[in-house]
């Protein structure tokens, strides 16, 4: 593990999106909070369309129309990117903050080379000559695993496989040394085999240049390998949050004991089936008044269904959005 110090290079605070459709305003992140250090890497997990990407894209300041940031801050560095102009942001994108993109082939232009891809960022954010950004793009190219790196940055995105397109999202990411990545499901349409080297590379990046990183999936197994924390969202609401072992060991979530349950076991009986997550998402149109979980979950009582349940603490820096952990804290307070 890279070592950590105790400063917050990031502070996201009651941060909300919506979408405004004409089918009404489409609550996509309602209020979340979180903090992460210098070298910490944490893992956003949920279904998709819990609000996972949309928040990070937050981060980025590239929400797309008709999306808004409504409420809250995101302090990176001392400095709020809600408050940012567009010059402004630019020059913190792809410099101090950068992002992988879940598909890389719709992410990379398919009319320029690769290499003249990741030119474009170092021109902008850095005064090296046209020479020693050559250099610095076949270094990324070796850094991140691509042989023969002085023929490959003259080929464009269709002749690379799906796991070398990644890659070269990896090094356009990682040109100008971000202080912050943010990886938007970067191993979900790769093979195991590629998904593996994928992580380990991200593991050994993290420890060379000590960059903090917000790797975001729906994958419980990959969030084992690489994270020191995990957020679990659910609806736009973070519904737990704690370090790995807590989240895989002592949760205390509904919703995070049916992502568990629902993931693989290498040493499961042949013939035992995986317990999928009855029902299907919210409609963020309309939000429940109480719990978002509450119609999907198997432990709902009477006040999940009209009260939102507040930020119970369970654990050393582990919280949980639950109404059962308010009962069980109600329950030992009383046998005492």
């Amino acid at each position: 593990m890279a070592e950590t110090n105790n400063q917050s290079l990031l502070s996201v605070n009651d941060l909300e999106v919506s979408f405004f459709t004409y089918a009404g305003e489409v609550k996509a992140v309602r209020k979340i909070s979180y903090d992460l250090k210098f070298g910490e890497v944490m893992g956003i997990v949920g279904e998709s369309g819990s609000g996972k990407s949309v928040s990070s894209f937050g981060l980025m300041g590239i929400i797309p129309e008709p999306g808004k940031i409504i409420g809250g801050s995101i302090v990176f560095e001392g400095r709020d990117i809600t408050k940012m102009s567009e010059k402004e942001l630019i020059k913190i994108r792809g410099k101090e903050v950068s992002m992988i993109f879940q598909d890389p082939m719709t992410s990379l232009n398919p009319v320029f080379t690769v290499g003249n891809q990741i030119d474009e960022s170092l021109r902008k954010h850095t005064e090296l000559n046209k020479e020693q950004r050559k250099e610095r793009i076949i270094e990324l190219f070796k850094l991140v695993g691509i042989n023969q790196p002085e023929k490959r940055i003259k080929q464009y995105p269709h002749e690379f496989s799906g796991g070398m397109r990644q890659r070269v999202m990896i090094a356009m990411a990682l040109a100008c040394n971000p202080k912050l990545l943010i990886a938007d499901e970067p191993t979900t349409a790769l093979d195991v085999t590629i998904q593996a080297q994928i992580l380990e590379l991200l593991k050994e990046l993290r420890n060379k240049i000590n960059m903090s990183i917000i790797f975001i999936t729906h994958d419980l197994g990959v969030v084992s390998e690489i994270c020191d924390k995990v957020a679990v969202m659910y609806a736009g609401n973070i519904i737990e949050r704690g370090s790995i072992d807590d989240i895989f060991y002592n949760p205390k979530h509904p919703y995070t004991w049916g992502l568990l349950k629902s993931v693989p076991k290498i040493n499961a009986d042949e013939h035992e089936r995986l317990i999928p997550i009855e029902g299907t998402p919210v409609d963020l149109i309309n939000p429940p008044q109480g719990c978002a979980f509450a119609p999907r979950c198997e432990h709902c009582m009477k006040i999940c269904l009209t009260k939102k349940p507040p930020v119970c603490q369970v654990g050393e820096n582990h919280e949980a959005l639950c109404w059962l952990s308010v009962k069980e804290e109600f329950e030992k307070e009383a046998s005492k």
